[in-house]
């Protein structure tokens, strides 16, 4: 897709460019006009000064012209070749005019270029300087004999250079700020005066380059307008539109430069803070808050907890993230989090505070297995349910023959299946009643959470599908993408009849566990359904040898919940 903004530029800069270069050469193809190149000038010292004085000039417009031709981005300080340029030719070719009358015409080069360059009052004063001073030698006796005929001709010219720079330099000063109108128009959101999604994602980029190479901390607040939803349909959704609008009023006048904030998108706005540290970010959001909470928009009084709250997250370069995608991951992540327990606090994942104490990947998935244990524990389930999955899944996975690098993936990913329940709130997770629909879907969400936690580990990106399709359905009625058959990666197959097994034969709240017999006709009645047919079976006769050769282990009867 064309970016037409950029390309009018370009055409733009090109022509100028071009015109720059074009009168320069012709400044330059007169000198060697003007000089009678005779073997007697050789002894004329005026000859080798002008010498000297034309190699040097001809030099400093070479390097300009190369300089325009090679360079791609612009320099610290913009139009310093232009300005180098017209304090040469300006002298040069007044200095021109006064010695040989009839090069007159080339004070309009430098009259062009300042036009060109800076605009209308810049190029008219170049045009008014240098008639001026043509006017002004015509009346010096010294230098001319006076000429009525030559003055008015000159004052005629005088017009004429003041006319092009007024007429140049006005189409300049029009195309910059047409060319300021649409950059203004392509970055900011019309409805709040910030910038944009695009311009956000472009500068939080930028800025992270930035902060990589000079070692500085940079932290991104996300924030979400709460029931927004609520709000337009009950006031409407041209008042909604003014709440956003005067959201983004206050975010414009409490972030300083060289913070920025932008709409993300619907209620959600961004707050990006280049050199600041998460602590910075977290006085900044508090900040914004309690202006917003204090303001008094319309009807927020008949809003869910008597007024109108933003909920935020908050994620920091480089603790929780070194690009712009895990940052603004994280920060949503934090938000979603904030936003559900409606505390108006910024929650900070576990696992995201782990990766900074973390020096490399195998001691972070040691300390998610830790965590894991410690979840198994919050949440009153088997404590050793993992575990014991893990052993189940191995099994089946050996008697099937896979090869051993798809076996120690499978018992990485059965660790890990239960990841996501950290994400899930401990008075849901815990509850000893059924859980009602809203609660349910809460923790259906668990395979994604758990994904997302793992899927920054480069070493373990393999084992993301097992733990977010290990409760698929083999008929495809299972969460959270349903995928039917084949469809569902082997090992997740697997994990999920493993899983289902110790499930069964675990003992909880709602439920008694019943006998690894009763679980295996479970299984065999559910194939096809929830399971795969041919696993099961191979399943089944793997656990009835295990129970011909000894009897069903204790196990400790143990309240809490699982997904499976």
């Amino acid at each position: 897709m064309i970016n037409w903004k950029d390309k009018r530029q370009k055409d733009i800069s090109e022509h100028i460019t071009c015109t720059h270069i074009v009168c320069i050469l012709l400044s330059l193809l007169v000198l060697p006009v003007l000089y009678n190149f005779s073997p007697w000038e050789i002894y004329n010292n005026f000859f080798y000064i002008w010498v000297v004085i034309s190699s040097t000039i001809t030099i400093i417009l070479s390097a300009y012209i190369i300089k325009k031709l090679t360079l791609k981005s612009q320099t610290s300080l913009p139009h310093l070749g232009e300005l180098l340029i017209t304090s040469i030719l300006l002298p040069l070719t007044l200095s021109l005019a006064a010695a040989f009358p009839k090069t007159k015409f080339l004070l309009l080069i430098p009259v062009i270029i300042a036009a060109s360059t800076w605009g209308k009052r810049v190029g008219m004063a170049v045009a008014a300087f240098s008639g001026c001073v043509v006017l002004i030698s015509d009346l010096l006796p010294f230098l001319n004999h006076f000429s009525p005929r030559d003055f008015r001709m000159d004052l005629v010219f005088t017009g004429v250079i003041v006319l092009a720079g007024w007429f140049i330099g006005g189409l300049t000063d029009i195309e910059t700020e047409t060319r300021n109108h649409l950059l203004h128009l392509a970055n900011t959101d019309g409805l709040t005066g910030l910038y944009n999604h695009r311009y956000f994602q472009e500068e939080l980029r930028r800025h992270l380059s930035e902060a990589a190479e000079k070692n500085r901390p940079l932290s991104l607040i996300m924030m979400d307008i709460d029931y927004f939803k609520f709000y337009n349909d009950a006031f409407g959704h041209q008042k909604g539109d003014r709440v956003l609008a005067t959201i983004g009023d206050i975010l414009a006048r409490l972030v300083k430069k060289p913070s920025f904030a932008a709409r993300y998108g619907g209620e959600e706005f961004a707050v990006v803070m280049p050199g600041a540290d998460r602590e910075a970010a977290r006085e900044l959001d508090e900040e914004i808050k309690r202006e917003i909470a204090g303001y008094p928009f319309e009807g927020a009084e008949n809003m869910p907890g008597g007024g109108l709250t933003i909920s935020s997250g908050i994620a920091s370069f480089p603790e929780n993230g070194t690009t712009a995608e895990e940052l603004v991951r994280m920060a949503d992540k934090a938000l979603y989090r904030a936003k559900y327990g409606r505390g108006n606090h910024i929650y900070f994942s576990v696992v995201d505070e782990l990766r900074a104490f973390c020096r490399n990947e195998k001691e972070l998935f040691s300390s998610l297995k830790t965590l894991l244990t410690v979840i198994n524990a919050r949440d009153r389930y088997t404590y050793w349910h993992s575990e014991r999955v893990a052993g189940y899944a191995v099994a089946l996975a050996e008697r099937m023959g896979l090869p051993r690098d798809l076996v120690t993936l499978l018992e990485c990913g059965a660790y890990l299946h239960d990841i996501g329940k950290i994400e899930i709130p401990p008075e849901i997770l815990n509850k000893p009643g059924k859980l009602d629909k809203q609660e349910w879907e809460i923790v259906k969400n668990h395979p994604v959470w758990g994904g997302n936690i793992v899927h920054p580990l480069t070493l373990f990106s393999a084992v993301v599908p097992l733990i977010r399709h290990h409760h698929e359905n083999y008929d495809g009625t299972g969460y959270p993408d349903g995928l039917a058959g084949e469809e569902i990666p082997l090992l997740a197959r697997i994990l999920r009849i493993a899983d289902s097994f110790d499930a069964m034969t675990t003992d909880r709240p709602y439920k008694p566990a019943r006998t690894p017999r009763e679980a295996c006709l479970v299984l065999k009645q559910e194939a096809g359904k929830m399971f795969d047919p041919h696993l099961v079976d191979i399943f089944i006769s793997l656990i009835s040898e295990q129970e011909e050769i000894k009897k069903e282990p204790s196990r400790p009867r143990t309240a809490g919940r699982s997904a499976g």
